[in-house]
């Protein structure tokens, strides 16, 4: 009986390239574009091929060295030292030699011009910025140009309408910004929002908005400032959770921010200042 189909064609992770080789055989534009995603994520870059492109070439002379060239043929002792090797030559037949050669030696392949010649393929990336980080996307959908339209679309998403982005474990920093508003979920900015939902504390004129508060998570402190929390204080509670950690959110009427922001620098407060939402009865 044939042994069924996975269920995956593929396992989604993340590589840790910092430090580590990777070998790009072929220099044409593709090759280009996906050095520098390697580079950005910190690999030592060796590049083979015959013919190298001129903007591959300006690439390594920008890198301070970590982006070697050999303007020659592949060889097979070229697979002795890295951890990844890709390969977009333009040919098929040397693709299909690199990538067989990179399978015998049980090597991480991605090939360019053919993915199932390869053993890896590259997502296409994209990232909603945090102030804890940036929380980074991933699409493989087995069509380039579908998953970078789909990536778009969920970075927009995640940043007009925020849902976990709250970091789970502690960073050792804490951070704080404040927000110009009334409560009212409605009249946050996309901005705003963003950190509101990436918060662990979110601290308020008067009774929280009862829509704001059903989109966060259980766990996330609310301060009522005037019915939980006398406003003199907002500062000592806000410099407390920071240096604790946590991520807090003050949301302040718009004419009160400047008063704001110098109660919490007052105490050692570095803030992000969001402006520019008025109250709802403006």
């Amino acid at each position: 009986m044939p042994a069924p189909a996975p269920a995956l064609d593929g396992l989604p992770l993340t590589m840790v390239l910092a430090g580590r080789e990777v070998l790009l055989v072929g220099a044409g534009p593709v090759s280009v574009r996906r050095a520098k995603v390697f580079l950005e994520a910190g690999a030592f870059l060796r590049v083979v091929a015959p013919r190298v492109d001129p903007e591959m070439v300006a690439l390594a002379a920008g890198a301070d060295g970590a982006v070697v060239i050999r303007t020659r043929p592949f060889g097979v002792a070229d697979l002795d030292t890295p951890w990844l090797v890709h390969v977009a030559t333009g040919d098929g037949s040397v693709d299909a030699e690199v990538a067989a050669l990179c399978e015998q030696r049980r090597l991480w392949c991605v090939s360019a011009g053919d993915a199932s010649l390869g053993s890896a393929r590259v997502p296409a990336r994209t990232a909603v910025s945090t102030p804890s980080g940036p929380v980074r996307i991933a699409v493989d959908s087995g069509d380039p140009r579908r998953s970078v339209r789909v990536g778009r679309h969920l970075a927009r998403s995640l940043a007009t309408a925020p849902a976990g982005l709250r970091a789970r474990r502690r960073s050792g920093a804490g951070w704080a910004a404040l927000v110009g508003g009334c409560g009212d979920g409605d009249l946050l900015t996309v901005r705003a929002r963003r950190l509101v939902h990436s918060a662990d504390v979110l601290v308020v004129d008067g009774a929280a908005d009862a829509s704001l508060r059903a989109e966060l998570d259980d766990d996330v402190e609310i301060v009522e400032v005037g019915v939980t929390l006398p406003a003199e204080r907002v500062a000592p509670l806000v410099a407390a959770r920071c240096a604790a950690g946590q991520g807090v959110v003050r949301i302040a009427a718009a004419t009160a921010l400047a008063a704001e922001s110098e109660a919490l620098s007052s105490v050692g407060v570095a803030l992000v200042v969001v402006p520019g939402v008025i109250d709802g009865g403006a």
